[in-house]
């Protein structure tokens, strides 16, 4: 990959990474509007394969996070600015494999319209009661421009910034072909799975109250 140099797009010059983890109460993990439920139906309708399918779906899972503000309780941001689109890659990639090494297995995994997902045989058949959980929802993306990174390079201290940065996420992922590489992480996957804000901050060091 070439030095950006001195390139730009509408978005600003060369390339952000960045990362957003928000941390929500569940009260009831099995209710369709559960925040899991809802990622896991959204990702399995993307279109992964295509540029605007990621486009979209980054977009509405930042919306759907901004739609249970309510239910927030923690989150981090980062974010690296480069002017080297090679080094933005490589940011990117550890960022991704970083947030995947925390999962012991992947439940839902889909690349460019492939379903990789490691689902428990019969699991949809599988009776279970109401549970409440905290679930964790990350976004890792490459973007062009500082435009990300300048709203979530700043630690989150309050929910007004965690809105901003979502807000930000929502809007910049859908700008022209800005968007270059996207990784949507939420735990727990399995609906058999619950967990505590001490099981969270376990892998999730970097949450700040909010």
């Amino acid at each position: 990959m070439s030095n950006l140099g001195t390139s730009s797009s509408v978005l600003g010059p060369g390339v952000s990474v960045a990362e957003i983890s928000v941390a929500l109460e569940v009260p009831d993990r099995d209710r369709p509007d559960a925040i899991m439920n809802v990622l896991e139906r959204l990702a399995s309708t993307a279109r992964t394969d295509s540029r605007v399918g990621l486009q979209n779906l980054t977009s509405q899972v930042a919306l759907e996070l901004l739609r249970r503000k309510q239910s927030i309780v923690a989150a981090s941001t980062k974010a690296k600015h480069f002017r080297d689109e090679s080094k933005a890659q490589r940011e990117f990639n550890n960022m991704s494999i970083q947030e995947r090494g925390k999962f012991q297995r992947e439940t839902v995994s889909r690349y460019g319209g492939v379903d990789y997902s490691m689902k428990k045989a019969g699991a949809d058949a599988s009776p279970y009661s109401a549970k409440a959980t905290v679930a964790v929802v990350t976004i890792v993306l490459q973007i062009d421009g500082d435009s990300t990174s300048n709203q979530l390079s700043s630690r989150a201290n309050s929910i007004r910034d965690v809105e901003e940065a979502l807000s930000r996420i929502a809007a910049d992922s859908r700008v022209d072909d800005c968007l270059r590489g996207v990784e949507i992480l939420w735990t727990p996957e399995e609906r058999e799975e619950t967990l505590t804000m001490r099981d969270v901050l376990a892998d999730y060091s970097d949450l700040r109250s909010i």
